[in-house]
């Protein structure tokens, strides 16, 4: 079905600074009377038409295609087609299209498919990247689909994990996009090593001294690392009370008292030689399987390929992610799903695909697939996926840290910040330069790509 055209607007992207409050409901008879209190005079039937023009649309009366782009390979892109089929045949006049798209350059071509008014009916991408996308009015609320009587999920509020609504903060808390599981940081350790020398995984920063000290003098090396420096590093500032970014002020914080201090602290642990940057490495998978490391911080989706490293050379642990601070926090870096504005039928068929996905069975499959856990309580609760924790220690973990969840700030210009701080630690920890110097080359940086 031939797409309407999206109007892209000139203006420079910016980002919304607003208040984090929870996300309301959207309350679509009170909207409704304001617009009609507002309306000039007129027929009754002109003042229904309008208010019906401005509705969605709940029912499909007529064949549609939804085409879908993601990044999902291998296993994953089998079991997402597996679901289609399944809704395909449950809803006879609904098509789902799946369009693998490979990494390289993907939201490049995203945004130009925006610029063109050719955007698929859904898109995947890092939650970071659709704000660029919401400031030029690409993205379909679905709030509207979320809350309504027909189509709605019931008690939607008190399903959703909590820590999305972090999410939402800067796109007037609306919800724009819609992760099919959840994940983050965890750490992952040699039980075996750690058995033999009666050591357990930190549960705080400050143990992770005397656990990477018993594990360096065992090996011979720094034996604790952060898979990813620049995240490990804003989750610890966040638990701190620190951030990255004052959504209020709209100013870089990340050169704070309390973020030179967090930099301090992971500066003398490799000072020390117990701990060490990934360097040439890139992952610390099979460093970690060969014996070269015995613990670190990486995203939960990493299990699969430690596992296959690993094998039976020792039995590989998995805790949560340390905690110490004012704020419990791990970051929420699965990518989101949003659905593009292009017709009412696509719209609301792309809708009812999320929301089967979303479903208690089908979600609870798709966290065992993926590794992860389920979006809602209600799908944490089905059988397969208990099972699955049962026998899995990154499941388990996952699980047991899901009320710390949250989001990085989904500003326009991330990326950019992300980028800049990342280069900063690292000539700090490499002794290039000093942390004052670095970091206020890297808040000049991030600071001119929010105010783009």
């Amino acid at each position: 079905m031939k797409k309407r055209m999206i109007a892209l607007s000139m203006g420079i992207l910016s980002a919304m600074l607003l208040s984090g409050c929870m996300p309301e409901k959207v309350d679509s008879e009170a909207d409704a009377s304001e617009a009609v209190e507002e309306t000039d005079e007129g027929s009754g039937s002109e003042t229904e038409a309008a208010a019906e023009a401005e509705g969605i649309l709940t029912e499909i009366t007529e064949p549609v295609e939804v085409e879908i782009w993601h990044q999902y390979s291998d296993q994953y892109e089998e079991w997402f087609q597996k679901v289609a089929d399944e809704f395909m045949a449950e809803n006879p006049d609904i098509t789902i299209k799946l369009q693998y798209q490979p990494a390289d350059q993907y939201e490049a071509k995203v945004m130009a498919a925006a610029k063109a008014g050719e955007l698929p009916a859904m898109v995947h991408s890092a939650a970071a990247n659709m704000t660029s996308y919401i400031n030029e009015d690409f993205l379909v609320n679905m709030d509207d689909y979320i809350y309504d009587e027909t189509v709605g999920i019931e008690n939607f509020d008190e399903e959703i994990n909590e820590g999305l609504n972090q999410m939402y903060v800067p796109w007037d808390n609306k919800r724009y996009a819609m992760p099919l599981f959840l994940g983050g940081d965890v750490f992952f350790y040699n039980k075996t090593m750690f058995d033999e020398l009666g050591i357990v995984p930190p549960k705080t920063w400050s143990e992770v001294e005397a656990v990477a000290t018993a594990v360096s003098e065992k090996i011979g090396k720094p034996g604790f690392g952060f898979q990813i420096l620049v995240d490990g590093y804003m989750e610890v500032l966040n638990q701190a009370g620190g951030q990255v970014i004052n959504l209020e002020t709209n100013e870089i914080e990340f050169d704070s008292d309390i973020a030179k201090e967090k930099i301090a602290w992971y500066k003398d642990l490799i000072d020390k030689g117990v701990a060490r940057l990934v360097g040439d490495d890139k992952h610390f998978t099979n460093p970690f399987a060969n014996g070269d490391v015995g613990c670190y911080v990486a995203l939960s989706g990493n299990y699969g390929y430690l596992v296959g490293a690993v094998g039976d050379k020792f039995e590989l642990g998995c805790a949560p992610l340390p905690q110490e601070g004012p704020e419990k926090f791990v970051s929420l870096s699965e990518p989101v799903f949003a659905i593009a504005k292009t017709t009412p039928e696509e719209e609301l068929a792309s809708w009812l695909f999320l929301k089967y996905i979303l479903s208690p069975e089908v979600n609870a499959e798709c966290a065992t697939v993926f590794g992860m856990i389920p979006v809602t309580e209600s799908a944490s609760n089905e059988q397969i996926f208990k099972d699955f924790m049962a026998e899995n220690p990154v499941a388990a973990a996952v699980y047991e840290q899901k009320d710390a969840y949250g989001y990085m700030p989904t500003v326009a210009g991330y990326y950019e910040i992300r980028t800049a701080l990342d280069k900063a630690l690292e000539e700090i920890m490499l002794g290039m330069s000093d942390a004052d110097t670095a970091l206020a080359e890297a808040k000049e940086t991030a600071q001119a790509a929010v105010a783009k």
